[in-house]
């Protein structure tokens, strides 16, 4: 357990928090902090438990327990004791991680969480990720050779499938060296969940080796890489509003509407195809059955 310290943090990671919730919630609204017990979520529920009263909104906190590592338990009482502090409601729900197990361990964890934030009542799922886990995420997707969607990152918001909630990360502007130095300057407790060492996993790969490397040569890094990924949403974003443009011109033509999809050329008519699935909850092929997809379609013959 780290905590201490009497480094001088100012208020502008609480007004950036703020901010974030303004901009998107309504008076009474609801808020569900997904609570690790890492510094990051510790720090993001201390700050929303400050602005509660003031900006008249309701919190509550749920923490996962996976059972994978040993000190789960220890983590989910750690927890308990935190919010019963903080004068926050708690939810502590074990999940079977086993049932996802060929996702690999991270992706069998993330999945369960997500299905645990999918049955919350709230209103929002306030999760700490930030400037940091951003790039990260950006790096990863990259060498996964990932689409521009994929590499545009993690939303500041975004709807949380199966829910009426939306996943909210009012932390993606801010740095981990901002965030720890906010918990330390309030004398705030956490855990250090010892498998973000293993840089066996691919995000610590990147987190420990990956980044510091990088960062010798090029100190922003961090920083750079995240604001591209804000560059690559934007860029989406607007490759999403002209599929929605093209799907437009298709829906009053007959059958597959391969005439329109002849007429968009290959590049729109493939990106009008992504969203089309991606509407329909289809999972998004590869390039190389979207090549496929296209060049069968567009061959089609009229019968």
């Amino acid at each position: 357990m780290a905590s201490s310290g009497n480094s001088s943090s100012s208020s502008s990671l609480t007004d950036g928090v703020a901010a974030a919730l303004q901009s998107v919630m309504h008076p009474g609204a609801h808020f569900v902090v997904g609570l690790s017990g890492g510094v990051d979520s510790v720090t993001l529920l201390a700050i929303l438990a400050d602005l509660a009263g003031v900006m008249r909104f309701s919190l509550r906190a749920v923490h996962i327990h996976h059972g994978i590592s040993p000190n789960a338990s220890s983590w989910a009482q750690f927890c308990q004791d935190l919010c019963r502090k903080l004068n926050v409601p708690l939810h502590v729900e074990r999940v079977h991680v086993d049932d996802y197990r060929a996702l690999g361990v991270e992706g069998a964890a993330r999945r369960a969480r997500y299905e645990v934030y999918a049955r919350e009542q709230a209103d929002f799922i306030v999760l700490a990720h930030h400037r940091d886990d951003q790039a990260e995420t950006l790096l990863l997707q990259l060498v996964r050779g990932a689409g521009l969607l994929g590499m545009a990152g993690m939303p500041g918001l975004r709807p949380l499938e199966g829910s009426r909630a939306g996943i909210l990360r009012p932390l993606l502007g801010f740095a981990r060296t901002d965030i720890q130095a906010w918990a330390r300057d309030r004398g705030l407790p956490w855990i250090e969940d010892e498998s973000n060492d293993d840089t066996a996993r691919q995000r610590n790969f990147v987190r420990h080796r990956v980044l510091p490397l990088i960062e010798e040569r090029f100190p922003a890094a961090r920083a750079t890489v995240a604001r591209a990924a804000a560059h690559l949403a934007e860029a989406g974003a607007l490759l999403a509003e002209l599929a929605r443009l093209d799907l437009a011109t298709l829906d009053g033509e007959k059958d597959v509407a391969v005439a329109g999809l002849r007429r968009l050329g290959a590049m729109r008519a493939k990106n009008a195809l992504r969203a089309l699935l991606r509407s329909r909850a289809i999972p998004v092929p590869t390039a190389a059955q979207l090549d496929e997809l296209y060049r069968q379609l567009v061959g089609a013959r009229e019968d």
